[in-house]
């Protein structure tokens, strides 16, 4: 399998006017599954991590921004807060 990793940003929108989380992320992907692996880069401390839970628990749909161009995503934690799970929401 191949495997892809690139450096982006995952952000949570309050509304279309207003960000309340910007985190950089590493996102790793393996061809044809439509997930991606995020790791946070760097490392989040506890406060931003209990604060990324509350995100997630609340609605867990981000924007996963990269360079030029940015998707939705749905995010599920795993491994703690340490890694995210993404994958595109079904319409």
């Amino acid at each position: 399998m191949d495997r892809d990793e690139k450096t982006a940003h995952l952000e949570w929108w309050a509304n279309p006017f207003t960000c309340l989380a910007r985190i950089p992320i590493r996102v790793m992907t393996t061809a044809g599954t439509g997930e991606w692996e995020a790791l946070f880069s760097p490392p989040l401390d506890q406060d931003v991590r209990e604060n990324l839970k509350q995100l997630i628990d609340a609605d867990s749909y981000f924007t996963l921004r990269f360079d030029a161009s940015a998707v939705e995503v749905q995010a599920e934690n795993f491994d703690g807060v340490d890694h995210l799970r993404l994958t595109i929401p079904e319409l």
